[in-house]
Formats: structure tokens, sequence, C-alpha cells
């Protein structure tokens, strides 16, 4: 790679301007080249804005640029899987918004063509790269190996938040509908049935970080005990990691505050972890251990800080410059989208099935 590693972005809305373009900018590593957008008053700001880059309407221009190493594609929920194959069949390293996908299948497609192109593929987890979230791993897996509290008895992660609740940085919305139109993938597997899907559709979104986070805290192979899901806005689940159990609480609920979260009970004691809203750019999750040995003991963890956004930038460069593995990788967001399907199959009924590999 040359010395400087040439960024495409596709995409210029909110989410680019508030937790992707800004770091790319600032790194020294990387030269953000071109950045893909439709929406002429979104054209307007980022060239305002980022008088460096050229600004063009069509993402092919970015996939068709030898200078461009890797692209950046925060588009549509539908056409996300798409065009990250799209850019990976050009020969571009690839870092995506979250979810990757809607179906394991689609997933599996887009892990194909990295690994057959040698290509790094990273998913927009930035969870994974809070620091209050790095610092909770790190004591649940001293707790683990020590036993210093015990059996845990109980995990249990929690999400009921619908809306962002602390407003988000600075940016300019756009005035209109995009021209472009990308390829779309379907929002759920063919086997579930149509009653579901609005729901599934839902849950694949706004329950793929609570996902992502069971599959980081647990590498065991996590079984589906039970889903429920009746209305359109809240799914249960309980899922199990061996002999431990896992609760899955995920609501569509707009209650004024940021409520997401992990909470680990063991016989002695319990660690929790409170996650912010995803546009607190001056906060991350904080963590609390409660332990009772010898007496009753409350330690509010240190953590570091820096905002998620920007250590998950980093992170993707970290990867590209060789300095580490990716932390969040397509085979984990392929593990998230395998779980969540297991736990729709409970919910309709079809546990007992063979997964078909859907297009």
């Amino acid at each position: 790679m040359r010395e400087r590693i040439g960024i495409g972005i596709i995409g210029g809305g909110m989410i680019s301007q508030v937790a992707h373009l800004p770091f790319y900018f600032a790194d020294p590593r990387c030269e953000v080249i071109t950045v893909a957008e439709s929406r002429p008053s979104l054209v307007s700001a980022l060239g305002e804005q980022y008088r460096t880059a050229r600004i063009v309407p069509h993402h092919r221009e970015i996939l068709s640029d030898p200078r461009i190493d890797a692209v950046v594609i925060i588009g549509p929920r539908p056409s996300m899987a798409p065009l990250a194959l799209e850019a990976l069949e050009a020969g571009k390293h690839v870092m995506m918004e979250k979810p990757m996908a809607h179906t394991a299948a689609q997933a599996a497609k887009l892990i194909t063509a990295a690994e057959a192109a040698n290509l790094v593929l990273a998913v927009g987890f930035m969870k994974r790269y809070d620091p209050g979230v790095q610092a909770a791993q790190r004591v649940f897996a001293e707790l683990r190996t020590s036993r210093r509290l015990g059996d845990l008895l109980l995990a249990r992660f929690y999400d009921y938040s619908r809306n962002y609740v602390v407003p988000p940085p600075a940016h300019t919305r756009p005035k209109e509908s995009r021209s472009e139109r990308f390829a779309e993938w379907p929002l759920w597997p063919e086997w579930l049935a149509e009653s579901h899907r609005d729901t599934f559709a839902w849950f694949v979104n706004a329950a793929s970080h609570d996902l992502n986070l069971v599959n980081f805290f647990f590498a065991d192979p996590i079984d589906v005990v039970s889903a429920f899901s009746r209305s359109n806005g809240a799914v249960l689940a309980t899922l199990s990691a061996g002999h431990i159990p896992i609760e899955l609480e995920v609501t569509k609920s707009a209650i004024g505050v940021w409520r997401e979260g992990v909470e680990l009970l063991y016989e002695n004691g319990r660690l929790a972890v409170a996650i912010p809203s995803p546009m607190a750019a001056d906060q991350c999750a904080r963590v609390v251990l409660e332990e009772n040995v010898g007496g009753a003991k409350r330690t509010v963890v240190e953590t570091g800080s820096g905002w998620s956004f920007a250590h998950q930038a980093t992170g993707f460069l970290d990867v590209l410059s060789g300095q580490s593995e990716p932390m969040t990788g397509g085979k984990d967001g392929l593990r998230d989208l395998q779980l969540c399907e297991r736990i729709w199959r409970r919910i309709s009924g079809k546990h007992d099935e063979r997964p078909r590999q859907d297009p």
C-alpha cells in the first residue's frame, strides 16, 4: 500500500458527516480522495467543508479510481451489502456501517469476496471500540479466570432506546432525495413469515450492536433457548453460553434517556456497563463493579476516554497499516446474523428446521 492510504467515502449524510468523515480527514496516515454523494444540498456543504476532496455523484467513480485503497460505506440499509460486494469486487478494502447484511447468507457472500481477494472487510460495530466496553470486557475476562466473585449466574443485555436523545454534532441535513439509486438486497430471509418481516428488519438494525456485544463478551457458542415477540416493538430472547443463561431485551422505546447496557451477575457481585447514546461524543460507557467478598465494595472502573466512532476510524487505519487485526470483521457480523436468525426461528416456530441458504 502507498505511503498514505487512499480513502473513498460512499455517502455524505448525517452519520457520514459526524461519525466518519472528520476522523479520516484528520488522520495523517490517509488521504480522503473522493466522497460520493448525489444530493445537491449535501454536495454543496461537503465541498465547502472538505475542499481537498472531490465530491462526485456516483460511487462507481470511487471504485474505478486506482488511487483509492479503501472505501467507507454509509448508505441506505438495503444497499449496504450490495455496495460492499461491489467495492470488494473492485479490489477495495471495506469499512461498512452496520448491519453488514440482513441475512447470514448475504453476509457470507461478502466474506467470500473479501477472502478471495485478500481484502479487509470491517463492520461499524463501534461500541466494541468504546473504552468503557473494552475495560468491562477485560474485567469480565479477569473475573472468569480468577473466579473471585464465584460463578457467573446470569448475563443480561438490554436496549430500550428508539432515538438518540442526545442531539448529533453539527451537520447538514439533505433538502432532497437521492438521485442515484443503489442496488438493494432483501431485508429478511425467505423462510420468514410475512407477518414477522417488518419487525425482523427493525430488529436487525436496532439490536445489531447488542447481538455483537453478546458475541464480544462470550466466545462460547450461543444457543437460543426461547424467544418471543408479539408486537412490532419488542423482542425478548433467552440465550445460553454453556450453562450460563443470557437475557436479551430490545424494545422500541422513547423514554427520554438512552438505556442500553450489560449486567453480569455473579454469586458475590455484579459488573454493570451503561452504554451512552451513539451521539454522545464526549462520553464512553460507564463501568461499575460491585463486590461482596469480605464486605461490600463498589468501584467505578477506570475506562479511559474518547468517542467510539473516532476509535473505530483509527482502528480501521491501524488494520490497513498492518498494525492490528480487525476488531469487528465480517466474520463477527456473520456470527451476529446467524444468532439473529436463530432467535427469529424460535419466534416463528421454525427452530427445528434446517436453515436454508437464502440468496
